[in-house]
């Protein structure tokens, strides 16, 4: 029988979720956000702790303290028994600086919902591929929690519907979304609710259905992850999005990925909504750039998804076995627990042997 992904059990109210900081320090730059984000998760009936380290600041001030300090968090919330659950403070970058300091055994004897965002992803790959674990990716503590006004009320239900629930989880189209995208540490906007200024909805580039796990990220950090890290895209399911940040163009950042992954053998592709490019605009130049770079593919395509950097978003499963194109959306059939035809090879760097 083929060994099984490990799948965490869900959360429940009085369980204690440790937050740590892998990234950037803005855990000591936006203390409101902190507080609202407790508030938020208080309100759901869970405890909530907070890394030794986590509000370390290192000498530049771009990361919360040293690789070590910020690994040591993430392995002290695995390892600790009274921690029920794993959520990121924020992402922007330095999450993978952590991968060289975290031991794949300790945590597969610990296996724990784990709850990342845009640049956490290299942990959630981490976890997938050195682990063996399934994580959650979509959400981070101060942004998608510490909303100014609250959480929107859809971010709420899929938190609870991802990592509170062992039924299973279907996303389906958000009614509305923002576009806005504020520096949370710019004190000018620290209090600036924002609007939501676009209409929700998907689009099919190609319509089919589709079956395989769930793996992505951010399209400028996928080539990396694929060849550094050891994200698998043949019979994937997987998802991408940009964000305003980017300035490399997307035709090259897809073309990349291609030479180096095998994007032909995909099971199907989710593209997260464009923050800055109307919805039939952004559909119509992913159908342009997929013609252009992926010429003869027929797999199932869905662009303008809830996987994105606007908000409202999914939480979904990262590295689980998800199904695509029998509605507008995705469907984890959590019941049926994913599993892979042979167990995560470590990660090697070039030159070593087995």
């Amino acid at each position: 029988m083929p060994p099984r992904l490990l799948l965490p059990a869900p959360l429940a109210a009085g369980d204690d979720i440790r937050v740590v900081s892998p990234a950037l320090p803005d855990i000591v730059y936006c203390p409101e956000r902190v507080v609202r984000a407790e508030q938020t998760l208080s309100g759901l009936g869970f405890k909530v702790s907070y890394g030794e380290n986590v509000y370390a600041v290192s000498e530049d001030g771009g990361r919360a303290g040293s690789a070590q300090q910020r690994a040591a968090d993430l392995m002290a919330a695995f390892s600790d028994p009274s921690v029920a659950g794993v959520f990121c403070g924020d992402a922007g970058e330095g999450s993978v600086e952590l991968i060289p300091y975290l031991d794949a055994d300790v945590i597969r004897g610990n296996p724990k919902p784990f709850i990342g965002y845009s640049d956490n992803v290299f942990l959630n790959q981490f976890l997938l591929s050195e682990v063996g674990l399934v994580s959650y990716y979509g959400y981070t503590y101060l942004h998608q929690l510490g909303e100014v006004g609250g959480p929107f009320p859809e971010t709420l239900d899929c938190f609870r519907r991802a990592v509170m629930s062992d039924a299973d989880l279907v996303c389906e189209p958000m009614p509305s979304r923002t576009s806005q995208w504020y520096s949370w540490i710019n004190p000018d906007v620290q209090h600036r609710q924002r609007v939501r200024d676009r209409p929700g909805g998907m689009d099919w580039i190609r319509r089919g259905l589709a079956e395989g796990p769930l793996v992505g990220a951010a399209l400028p950090l996928l080539s990396e992850l694929v060849t550094e890290w050891g994200l698998r895209t043949e019979g994937s399911v997987l998802f991408w999005d940009v964000n305003l940040y980017n300035e490399i163009p997307v035709r090259d950042l897809l073309a990349g990925l291609a030479d180096c992954a095998d994007l032909t053998k995909l099971a199907g592709m989710v593209v997260g909504a464009n923050q800055v490019v109307p919805a039939a605009e952004w559909a119509a130049e992913v159908t342009e750039l997929l013609a252009e770079v992926l010429p003869g593919t027929t797999f199932p395509v869905l662009v303008n998804a809830d996987i994105s950097h606007l908000c409202p978003s999914w939480l979904v499963p990262y590295g689980a076995t998800v199904v695509l194109g029998e509605f507008d959306g995705l469907r984890f059939p959590r019941r049926r627990e994913p599993h892979r035809e042979s167990p995560p090879e470590p990660h090697r760097e070039q030159g070593e042997q087995a």
